[in-house]
């Protein structure tokens, strides 16, 4: 996930990216499926794009992390996105802050500066702000023609065995089932092994700071280890039977803070790619129902 949470105090953002599972029409009709080995570069070389292009079509907010077997739609060969603008770092600016103000998102607007890290830019630095990203659409891939779980899903039965733990903590918490499978299968795709590069770990894609408020003040002292799979649905979903708590039991906003911070989403702030987050999870829900 990516996100600016705010959790007693600490703002930490994360991306991590889970490619193949928010996907957008592109022009070309073109598709390419993830084989071991291969990099969003190489793949975006191939095809004869742009890693940002690739990234923004498929809703890739972590450049660095492509699942093996995703399907990726590529853009017509040569698409380059068009720039909207160049936009000069001001002091209090964050990569957020400025990817929300123009409408696209941190992974495409890293993408397109050779961005490394996107907790720091640097005051003065010129950034190249791509084009805003288009809505998104619900993509393909089901079994029961089209009704049933994601593809990719029943074809990996290790994951699918996990289906009971997450109906199990989700009724224990009062969470919607097929809210709360939708939710983590666009995390993590229930593979509890996906660690991103700032630290956020496992099928909920839990930060380090979220385990130790989930266990400390949500679970009253417990010591779960988010490393565990069932330890870890279980935070997920306790995590966001909070933050449905604290929104007023609306889906859109508990999801909305989970994935950039209730204090944000309070405040008024949500994202263009939170929305994206927010609107594909929502249209996955009738999968898992």
């Amino acid at each position: 996930m990516r996100a600016v949470r705010s959790i007693a105090g600490l703002v930490v953002v994360t991306l991590i990216g889970t490619a193949g599972f928010m996907g957008r029409p592109g022009a070309s009709g073109r598709t390419v499926t993830v084989r071991r080995g291969d990099t969003l570069s190489a793949i975006a070389a191939r095809a004869g794009t742009t890693v940002s292009a690739v990234a923004a079509l498929n809703g890739i907010r972590d450049p660095d992390h492509v699942v093996i077997g995703a399907v990726l739609r590529l853009p017509s060969a040569g698409t380059v996105p068009a720039a909207a603008t160049t936009y000069v770092v001001r002091p209090g600016d964050t990569a957020s802050s400025i990817a929300g103000r123009f409408g696209t998102t941190v992974a495409a607007l890293a993408a397109a500066n050779g961005i490394e890290n996107p907790n720091v830019v640097v005051i003065g630095t010129k950034l190249t702000v791509p084009a805003s990203l288009p809505p998104p659409a619900v993509i393909t891939g089901y079994a029961n023609g089209g009704r049933g779980l994601p593809n990719l899903l029943v074809s990996s039965p290790d994951r699918v065995r996990l289906r009971p733990r997450f109906v199990h903590w989700a009724k224990a918490y009062g969470v919607p089932a097929d809210l709360f499978q939708a939710m983590t299968w666009w995390e993590s795709g229930w593979r509890n092994t996906v660690v991103s590069s700032t630290g956020a770990v496992g099928i909920g894609q839990l930060m380090p700071a979220t385990v130790v408020f989930v266990n400390s003040v949500l679970l009253n002292g417990a010591r779960l280890d988010p490393t565990k799979a069932d330890d870890n649905i279980r935070m997920s979903a306790r995590f966001i039977r909070a933050l449905l708590d604290a929104t007023g039991g609306k889906a859109d906003l508990a999801l909305a803070s989970y994935y950039q911070g209730l204090a944000s989403v309070r405040a008024g702030h949500i994202y263009l790619d939170t929305k994206h987050y927010v609107a594909g999870i929502l249209a996955y829900r009738a999968h898992f129902g």
